[in-house]
């Protein structure tokens, strides 16, 4: 495999790729690592903890289930990777459940460094972009839940990785579409082919400026396709084939509603005009604090650069622009549908992120506003002060045993965001030609957020979270555990399947699912139903006139009412 073109100079840096993969490891550890397993799962989490339960308590990987129904709206391959962090890890918990999440983040951050450090941007500019990715609130967020978003923009992401480093490169066409195929398939077994719309989103208009269309045309990218839709096809047809042997495309009409409710309004919801409209502002909020740097994609002195120096890769200017407009326009049509949503763009994160690194390793003459290294150190202050103030609260609100400790390791690591801080002294605001001391500035400022995003994320976990812990109420564990308190230990409890209830993964194991009373054995004794239909349930004929009777009234987390039952004993 051959490649064209020079790195740019910033890789010539002292920073090496291993080093900055290091670097990368530990702001990860710092961020995604602390309190993982803290709070108990909650909104969709269970839901996609509960097929995994299901497979390694039935040896079924192919047909996920929530309850006992199969869950088709979404792909397995989360469910998958949950059940193996379960079995890996020991068993199941919080922090196994949400550990996926946070490894694909990682692994995406490593291949921005690894790949379009080494190949692209340099070693420099690869670490920035990764720390870009690490530290916006969207991916903090979402790389800490259980949910789908984190494994899908960081599947996609990795491929993009993989296409805009190698087309750069100049690489040959087996290794442009090829590579990024596997990445491709498995991000289609994580929620299913929208994320095709986002890739060649990039793809086409990077082709389209470096007029290099008949890449389409090359039999590799052919290739790459079938293998992404039959990766997917190997799971949907035997899974269909399995539920429903008469309706064999059952996961494919499933599939189809769900793509159409993206495009559209369902039958009988309301267009909310106001939460439509916010939709482009709520995705440049979710990029924060990085959005403030955006418009350093479109500064001219920079743009104009890309290209014009022997020592840059002619490629440069149309992956650049190309990348961009197809980042604002993939964001705009997304934003505009009727029933769009911020978080549908997740795989394009890495590009801004990409963009971003590359910009900030551009050297030349007015390449940068003189007032923005000034802004980036005050805006860093004042977040060293905030966080700075929250550690001192945190020895008031930790066991003693850990106080010492835990407020000499965080004032360390204070101190080193500071030592970031002080040495941005070095990066000038003045106009002239951009040095490479210029270059290590701005990685040092960027450190230093990152730095401060550790620090606010060890307050998070050691003085919100326990206080988060501290109130007691209608949370899904609880809702749980006051049902088992109200049967014998180890007992199984027979559920009717009912709208999906996150309490139910707290139920788990000895929990046995139900439609109707025919569908329960004859030595089950506990029976926990919706209160609406309690009635119905204890009046069926199957009971030979000795009614369940009821044992205890319950509220779940989401204001449903429940009512536990005990199978009635015949009179003599």
């Amino acid at each position: 495999m051959s490649f064209r073109g020079a790195l740019p100079a910033s890789s010539r840096s002292r920073f090496t790729i291993f080093w900055a993969c290091v670097i990368i490891a530990l702001i990860w550890s710092g961020i995604y690592l602390p309190g993982l397993g803290s709070v108990q799962l909650e909104h969709e989490e269970p839901r996609r903890a509960l097929p995994a339960l299901h497979m390694l308590a039935t040896g079924d990987w192919l047909v996920p289930r929530v309850g006992a129904n199969p869950y088709l709206s979404k792909p397995p391959l989360l469910n998958w990777l949950i059940a193996l962090s379960f079995k890996f890890t020991g068993g199941k918990s919080e922090w196994a459940v949400r550990l996926p999440s946070a490894m694909a983040t990682l692994a995406l951050a490593i291949s921005a460094v690894a790949i379009g450090g080494g190949r692209w941007l340099g070693a420099e500019g690869g670490l920035l972009a990764a720390i870009f990715f690490l530290t916006n609130i969207t991916m903090i967020e979402s790389g800490r839940l259980a949910e789908i978003e984190a494994l899908y923009a960081s599947l996609t992401g990795i491929a993009l990785v993989l296409w805009m480093t190698f087309w750069r490169q100049g690489a040959n066409r087996w290794w442009l579409w090829l590579s990024p195929a596997p990445f491709l398939a498995l991000a289609m077994l994580a929620k299913g082919p929208t994320h095709l719309f986002f890739f060649y989103g990039i793809v086409l208009p990077v082709l389209v400026l470096g007029k290099d269309l008949k890449a389409l045309r090359h039999p590799a990218h052919w290739l790459a396709l079938v293998s992404v839709f039959g990766g997917f096809l190997i799971w949907a047809v035997p899974c269909s084939i399995a539920i429903a042997s008469d309706h064999p495309t059952e996961v494919w009409r499933v599939w189809s509603s769900q793509i159409g409710s993206r495009m559209s309004a369902s039958p009988g919801e309301h267009f909310h005009f106001l939460t439509w409209l916010l939709n482009w502002p709520q995705t440049l909020k979710n990029f924060l604090p990085w959005t403030l740097l955006l418009p350093l994609l479109w500064r001219r002195e920079i743009t104009m650069q890309l290209g014009e120096s022997e020592n840059l890769n002619q490629r440069e200017r149309p992956l650049f622009g190309g990348a961009r407009w197809g980042m604002v326009f993939t964001s705009v049509v997304m934003s505009l549908l009727p029933n769009g949503a911020p978080r549908y763009i997740y795989p394009l994160l890495i590009v801004p992120c990409l963009l971003l690194g590359r910009a900030l390793t551009v050297s030349g003459d007015g390449a940068y506003p003189w007032w923005l290294a000034s802004i980036w150190k005050r805006l860093n202050l004042g977040l060293l002060s905030i966080v700075g103030a929250a550690i001192l609260v945190v020895p008031f609100v930790t066991p003693g045993g850990l106080r010492l400790l835990l407020s000499t390791l965080m004032a360390a690591i204070l101190a080193l965001a500071a030592i970031l801080y002080s040495v941005g002294d070095r990066i000038t605001d003045t106009t002239h030609s951009c040095s490479p001391p210029l270059v290590s500035g701005f990685l040092r400022l960027a450190l230093t957020t990152a730095v401060v995003a550790v620090l606010a994320m060890a307050v998070y976990s050691l003085a919100v979270i326990p206080q988060i812990n501290s109130f007691k109420g209608d949370r899904a564990r609880e809702v749980a555990d006051s049902i088992r308190s109200a049967i014998p230990a180890h007992v199984e409890l027979w559920v009717q399947e009912s709208i999906y209830q996150p309490f139910w993964y707290y139920l788990e194991p000895e929990v046995r699912y139900f439609q109707s009373v025919g569908d329960i054995p004859s030595q089950a004794r506990y029976f926990l139903v919706p209160a609406a239909q309690a009635a119905i349930f204890a009046k069926d004929g199957a009971w030979h006139g000795v009614p369940p009777v009821m044992k205890k009234e319950i509220m779940d987390n989401q204001h449903g009412n429940f009512v536990l039952l005990e199978r009635g004993s015949s009179p003599g």
